[in-house]
């Protein structure tokens, strides 16, 4: 007598189903690939947008920043004669930003006579994002600075010079 075989019969073309499965694993694993590929490249894309936006919320910070140090200039100088300028720290309520600095300096205007009551103006604020690291604090902060001439005696009338 002969033995009765437990294997697997063999398909019409020659194939077993083990062939198959392997052919169907391939596939998903591939389509596995591509789908990953796509959601790390929209999470890429998602973080890069977050960052630009918290880049330009803080550029606009500090142009408001270097905007509030030009009228505090103008007004101090129409307030006091001998104003010379200061180094200001507003106080934010917002503790993100909690590394912001305003340097006012007034110095005669350029080419100026004694008598004239002209005077240079430059205001730069700094704006840093409160960070643990100092690195990290340099990595965030932005920077602007505005030059003018303005007259002592009407300081509202101020000529402008951007730089």
């Amino acid at each position: 007598m002969r033995p009765i075989s437990t294997s697997i019969p063999v398909a019409i073309g020659g194939r077993n189903r083990s062939g198959r499965r392997g052919v169907v694993l391939i596939c998903t694993l591939v389509c596995l690939i591509v789908v990953s590929t796509l959601v790390m490249t929209s999470v890429a894309s998602a973080v890069r947008a977050q960052r630009e936006t918290v880049r330009r919320h803080q550029t606009m910070q500090t142009e408001w920043l270097l905007d509030a140090g030009i009228n505090r200039a103008i007004t101090r100088i129409a307030a006091d004669d001998s104003y010379e300028g200061e180094n200001w720290i507003p106080a934010f309520e917002n503790s993100r930003y909690a590394k912001a600095n305003v340097e006012i300096s007034v110095a005669p205007a350029a080419g100026g006579d004694d008598a004239s009551n002209l005077v240079s103006v430059d205001v730069i604020a700094t704006l840093a994002r409160s960070v643990d690291s100092a690195a990290m604090e340099i990595a965030t902060r932005t920077q602007k600075s505005y030059t003018f001439q303005v007259s002592k005696s009407n300081p509202h009338s101020a000529a402008t010079n951007d730089e």
